[in-house]
């Protein structure tokens, strides 16, 4: 054995690294550091015993003084069997360390389980009395979505209750009855190769631990400021004048408080902050309280929180009083007319100041809403649902809508988006507002108005670069109008949520990210190429100048305030780039199927998108393409012989439903390749199907399925052709650069995994 020397602050060895000696401390002190907490070692310790079991340390250890070690290269457990044998002395005093050790990792393990086990009591006691409490005084309860997939941490626990007892029972031995049994080197050899095994186990499961105290720890106290401390915070501000309530919320409120004064993942300044504002607005509104004996919902349904929600809206939004009341007056109005659908030309008139006036507010409101850190929840439901008041909702929908308004959200990394997050992400400088109905983008209307003299240059490109203007054009040109077309009824259209517009509940009518995702996937299955966009590669340094690669451009979608029936395929690309997203619009709440809606909008986009590419040729045969080639099968089908008069009379049939609207046609028979063809179901005739197949190709597996088929054999023989010549050609492109030793760029790869779909 060798002796090493190391100062202070010193890593010996770092978490990863491959145990390559046994290294026994004979002078000094080390810590190894594990998620926030501290391990410390003394001298006779052998540092990494846990690393025996799996031949990598599983911590990093560092000098906290001057140290020595003892250092012996290690091969294998036979190492530290021939040294047992040759130092009698040195196989006790690693019994010792690897009860020591054991002892300490068993001691974190038991604080954490602790920890977790109390965590995961109080969440589930604290949160059905919540609810109990909420019904029993007119407010409504909050969701909080991740608190169903919480379990008890017992159920994933690995270790064995009786693990602490036997090392703690060694232990405590006397130092002689101790080494007069670990006195034969095969005991101990057997005892510490176990130890290593239940230390490496032990630490296993304390990052178990970890990973559901930090889970819990976002339901209990989260950044976001929606978790079980704020909505009980809510329950008591609301009830606190209620008789009894303050005292009985209080049960509740305070061992959650406790739990979260000493919790591992709660940072304690935040928590002492989050505290601190709960106790002076509890205080301020005990002030003014008058006991009552009850709660105060009304006869109707109304809770107290949803109470005036239309007052509370139009104050924050400062809009002017005298409007501000006539906006109120109007939706009294509105709420007593029988049938607000009603083509009358007095409610028609309603519905269009109503709509007029909710614009102007929700512009106002969201703008206030950008300075607000805490943004009150009936704000969020207008933002997101186009709430307003809940006797116009309906009481049911607006506790509902009260329950989820601080958890519903979009899923902007994937490019989905609720329009709050939609507005916030442009006025962030995140994304580019869209092209109006006039199918301009900003810039474009920028320039307009400098052609119209209104400003000069300098001007111009300092509104190019406002974020707050791009965001007032977002709102003013292309919310209203899109609003109005995901609504799907136009003439009836009325921005401010009504539950005559509500014909089935809104949590089955809710669109989720996971749900746009899924609908997406299925999508792909079927037609895999769907997203995929041409764009050119080159590399002149190593002989590539122009090649043509596809890569995948998912579509941003972006859910409108609104209950409706329609999806909006409104733009295939942002600005002039062919490799930025799509934007497709759709109500948060659908009260159609989702796939079926985005399986339109998929062909829409795929028709739009082969005209951004074809360019003013889009219709022009001699260029084939899926524009060119289906605009000439529609326009020419009454010469075509490979239509019967039968089918002749179909296409025609087609073209009168779409009104002569190529584009609509293309979309009814894309849907049909999709939701039929795909499963054998002919759908199709045979000029339209090989169209299909040349330019919205099945997935290979489908394909495969199909090639017996004879409807399908000759579409697909052209399809594989033309595949596999592109194939040949990528193959020999990428077997000369590795000839000559040059690395493959992701890109072929990428092309060639493509091809292969």
């Amino acid at each position: 054995m060798a002796t090493t020397d190391f100062a202070q602050n010193s890593i010996i060895c770092s978490k990863g690294e491959q145990l390559r000696h046994l290294l026994i401390i004979t002078k000094g002190t080390v810590e190894a550091a594990f998620s926030g907490h501290v391990f410390k070692y003394e001298q006779g310790d052998m540092i990494g015993l846990e690393s025996l079991s799996s031949g990598e340390h599983s911590l990093t250890y560092t000098a906290t003084s001057d140290i020595s070690l003892f250092t012996l290269p290690y091969d294998d457990i036979s190492t530290l069997e021939a040294l047992f044998r040759e130092k009698e002395d040195i196989a006790n005093v690693l019994v010792n360390s690897a009860c020591r050790q054991a002892a300490m990792f068993l001691q974190h393990y038991a604080a954490l389980k602790h920890e977790a086990d109390k965590s995961y009591e109080i969440v589930k006691k604290v949160h059905p009395l919540y609810e109990k409490l909420c019904n029993l005084y007119a407010v409504t309860a909050k969701k909080l979505p991740l608190l169903d997939t919480v379990v008890a941490p017992s159920d994933t626990d690995p270790m064995e209750t009786w693990v602490c007892d036997y090392y703690q029972g060694i232990k405590e031995l006397e130092p002689a009855v101790q080494k007069a049994f670990f006195a034969n080197p095969g005991i101990s050899l057997g005892f510490i190769q176990r130890g290593a095994d239940d230390m490496f186990r032990t630490l296993d499961a304390c990052r178990n631990y970890l990973k559901y105290l930090e889970g819990i720890s976002k339901i209990m106290l989260s950044s976001t400021g929606h978790d079980l401390f704020a909505i009980i915070a809510e329950l008591h501000y609301a009830s606190v004048s209620i008789r009894g309530a303050d005292e009985a919320v209080n049960t509740i409120m305070s061992p959650l408080a406790a739990q979260l004064s000493h919790m591992t993942f709660i940072d304690p300044a935040f928590f002492k902050q989050r505290l601190s504002s709960y106790q002076a607005t509890l205080t301020e509104n005990r002030g003014g309280r008058v006991p009552s004996a009850a709660g105060t919902a009304s006869a109707t349904g109304e809770k107290v929180n949803l109470a005036d929600s239309l007052s509370v809206i139009m104050a924050y939004s400062g809009y002017p009083a005298e409007q501000a009341n006539k906006f109120i007056r109007l939706v009294q109005e509105f709420i007593k007319v029988p049938d607000r659908s009603s083509s009358d030309d007095s409610v028609h008139r309603m519905r269009r100041e109503l709509t007029n006036m909710f614009n102007e507010v929700y512009k106002k409101v969201f703008m206030n809403s950008l300075a607000d850190p805490a943004l009150p929840t009936i704000i969020k439901m207008f933002l997101n649902f186009g709430y307003m008041d809940a006797a116009l909702a309906g009481f049911e929908n607006a506790d509902y809508l009260y329950s989820i308004a601080d958890s519903v959200s979009g899923d902007p990394e994937r490019g989905i988006y609720t329009a709050q997050e939609w507005l916030t992400a442009i006025y962030t400088g995140k994304k580019e507002p869209c092209r109006n109905e006039f199918d301009q983008d900003y810039p474009a209307y920028v320039a307009e108005l400098k052609q119209q003299k209104r400003f000069d240059a300098k001007e111009e490109a300092r509104l190019l670069a406002d974020n707050e203007l791009k965001l007032l054009f977002e709102i003013d040109n292309i919310f209203p109008v899109v609003n109005k077309l995901t609504f799907g009824r136009i003439t009836t259209f009325c921005p401010i949520l009504s539950d005559s517009n509500i014909q089935r509940g809104l949590e089955n009518s809710l669109v989720t990210p996971d749900a746009i995702r899924e609908a997406f996937a299925e999508i792909k299955t079927v037609d895999y190429s769907a997203f995929f966009r041409e764009t050119s590669y080159s590399n002149p340094e190593i002989g590539i100048n122009r090649e043509t690669v596809n890569v995948e451009i998912m579509p941003e979608v972006i859910l409108m305030p609104n209950v409706g029936v329609r999806g909006i395929m409104w733009q295939d690309i942002e600005g002039r780039k062919r490799t930025t997203p799509s934007r497709m619009f759709a109500p948060l709440f659908l009260l159609v199927d989702l796939k079926p809606l985005l399986v339109r909008l998929t062909g829409e986009f795929r028709w739009e998108m082969c005209k951004r590419i074809q360019g003013s040729r889009w219709q022009d045969i001699t260029e084939a393409s899926l524009t060119s080639e289906y605009c000439d099968y529609l326009q020419f089908y009454r010469s075509n012989r490979d239509l019967s008069s039968e089918l002749k009379v179909q296409v025609k049939a087609e073209l009168t439903r779409a009104r002569n609207n190529y584009k609509n046609v293309f979309v009814s028979n894309y849907s049909d390749w999709i939701m039929h063809e795909a499963n054998g179901s002919p759908r199709l005739n045979r000029y339209a199907r090989r169209l299909m197949m040349m330019y919205c190709t099945f997935a290979k597996d489908i394909r495969d399925g199909l090639a017996q088929n004879p409807q399908y054999a000759e579409p697909l023989k052209r399809f594989n052709f033309k595949h596999q010549q592109r194939e040949h050609y990528l193959s020999r492109v990428i077997q000369k650069l590795q000839q000559t030793n040059v690395a493959v760029p992701q890109e072929l790869l990428d092309e060639m995994e493509f091809i292969k779909m």
